[in-house]
């Protein structure tokens, strides 16, 4: 967004120059836009962040997220679901032609007229924010949240009260583990065995013309192996938090037989990147367990030391390994990302015991440096924001 958010916030007296500086330390780790930061850091509420943006652009902000509440079929479907994706807009209204759109970003105009010439109707950009937005298109567009999003709205909105009980004491249920969402990965199917190989008659061969085989076939080209140096080099070169998790999830999946990168924020734990078998599992995004219940991830996050040895056998725990295919590992390792004053990643390793025994001063190192490509990162945000 060409406006810069932090600063009309500090103008406004809003947040401080200290909070910009650990929210924006915050984005280039966790990801998502400053405003969701801030608001999930507690430093702001959605209509802070909406009022500014309004004020500054010209543009109306949505006072209340009731009106995504029942947003007319008729109006959703003016505006096709890869334009919503697209642009991440969701349409609220029509009147006399003039179409008000939720925008992420309302001060796009070449997504502005794309949108209206598409549609015909003058677009009526309007303010509001990202995790309202966001739970807009999954209601009308099917547009999958991930959980922190989910989670951000969760604890801004206050349960329901439970009816008085009529009679008797109350009871407080107790809290079971969750069923995985997902059910285990199906064994892969055998390879079929190859037919024998037939040669030809000794007559047949003698009426062909000699070729020499080797130099019809070209010589294969062997990839080159992912080092630590290799690793090194793309860590230092990475333009946002994904090139770092992507530098590592390679590394990982080439030298162990599981792999994955957590990440710990507001009491949980979220799945970033996960490799099995060299192969990367996909919707790792969506996987999160609670940090206050028993499990490896909870005992690195809170004591901010290595793990090594067997995986305890509890719920959480359990539902972790379904991840990686339910298999009990002889040995895991996991190693803290710490950052901030506390840790904000957790890189998890499992195999047999002597090779992640041999290998531990590696991923030490490997956690070291992607340290320091975050710290570049938020460097290089600096320059930009403040």
């Amino acid at each position: 967004m060409a406006v810069k958010l932090g600063e009309l916030l500090i103008e406004q007296g809003k947040i401080t120059a200290g909070q910009l500086e650990e929210a924006l330390k915050y984005q280039v780790i966790f990801g998502g836009k400053l405003g969701t930061n801030l608001l999930e850091m507690g430093f702001l509420e959605e209509e802070d962040i909406a009022r500014i943006l309004s004020k500054k652009l010209g543009v109306p902000f949505m006072e209340s997220a009731s009106h995504f509440a029942s947003i007319p079929e008729e109006v959703i479907a003016l505006i096709p679901r890869e334009l919503a994706v697209k642009h991440q807009v969701v349409p609220v209204k029509l009147e006399n032609r003039k179409l008000s759109l939720a925008m992420l970003d309302p001060s796009d105009l070449k997504a502005i007229d794309e949108l209206s010439f598409r549609t015909g109707f003058i677009i009526r950009p309007m303010v509001t924010p990202e995790v309202r937005l966001l739970g807009a298109l999954e209601k009308y567009y099917q547009v999958q949240r991930t959980a922190r999003y989910i989670q951000i709205i969760r604890d801004r909105i206050p349960p329901a009260p439970s009816p008085p009980s009529r009679s008797g004491p109350q009871v407080r249920p107790v809290a079971k583990a969750p069923t995985p969402q997902r059910p285990l990965p199906k064994p892969a199917a055998p390879h079929p065995t190859p037919p024998p190989q037939v040669w030809p008659d000794a007559d047949v061969v003698d009426g062909l013309e000699e070729v020499d085989i080797l130099d019809e076939v070209l010589p294969l080209q062997e990839e080159e192996p992912c080092t630590l140096d290799s690793i090194s080099s793309r860590l230092s070169e990475s333009s946002d938090r994904e090139d770092i998790a992507d530098g590592i999830a390679e590394y990982i999946g080439q030298e162990f037989p599981r792999g994955a990168l957590f990440m710990i924020r507001g009491g949980n734990a979220f799945g970033w990147k996960a490799m099995m078998d060299g192969e990367e599992i996909a919707r790792f995004d969506e996987f999160q367990i609670p940090l206050d219940e028993p499990s490896v991830l909870k005992t690195v996050a809170e004591t901010g030391s290595n793990f090594l040895g067997p995986v305890p056998r509890t719920p959480f725990n359990s539902m972790m390994l379904q991840e990686f295919g339910g298999r009990m590992p002889e040995t895991a390792l996991l190693l803290p990302l710490f950052m901030m004053g506390r840790v904000v990643g957790i890189l998890y390793i499992d195999g047999d015991s002597s090779g992640i025994r041999a290998r531990i001063g590696d991923l030490q190192r490997l956690i070291a440096k992607a340290i320091m490509a975050f710290e570049i990162l938020i460097l290089k945000k600096k320059i930009l924001t403040l």
